[in-house]
């Protein structure tokens, strides 16, 4: 599908985009950046390589965030400082083992408001966490397609 700057990255996004590289994938992120408001959650699903790490780098550049935006895999959660007070906080859930590990991990002390929180792995959570946008990211032959669910 083509992406046109007419639309919305949010409408793009809810329609569904397959981006063709990793460029194109930051630069429709960095759009559906400036779009989120403080508070906002974004879960990221999707299999190993689908894309969900460069998603949230795209979502950091499009903040204005220039410190390097790297996997929070061992770490399992990242906080970023955006100009004006907002912060990304970026948690990849994969080593977690449920909602109790998740609520150990106090992302309300460490990251207050306001934030913007961007999620891998979500499903591991449960109903520990609600989120305000779902992103299904998929590995196709054209590139990766991502799509608002």
């Amino acid at each position: 599908m083509a992406d046109s700057p007419e639309i919305s990255a949010l409408e793009t996004l809810k329609k569904g985009y397959c981006s063709p590289s990793y460029v194109a994938t930051m630069e429709i992120a960095g759009r559906f950046a400036l779009e989120l408001l403080p508070g906002s959650s974004i879960a990221l699903c999707g299999d190993l390589g689908a894309g969900k790490t460069t998603f949230v780098k795209g979502i950091a550049r499009g903040l204005g965030i220039l410190e390097t935006v790297k996997s929070p895999s061992f770490n399992i959660c990242c906080i970023y400082e955006a100009p004006f007070g907002l912060r990304l906080v970026h948690v990849d859930a994969y080593r977690l083992k449920g909602a109790a590990d998740f609520e150990n991990l106090l992302l309300d002390e460490i990251a207050p408001e306001p934030k913007i929180t961007c999620i891998e792995w979500p499903e591991i959570l449960g109903d520990a966490f609600s989120f305000d946008i779902t992103l299904k990211m998929e590995i196709t032959q054209s590139g990766h397609f991502i799509r608002i669910v």
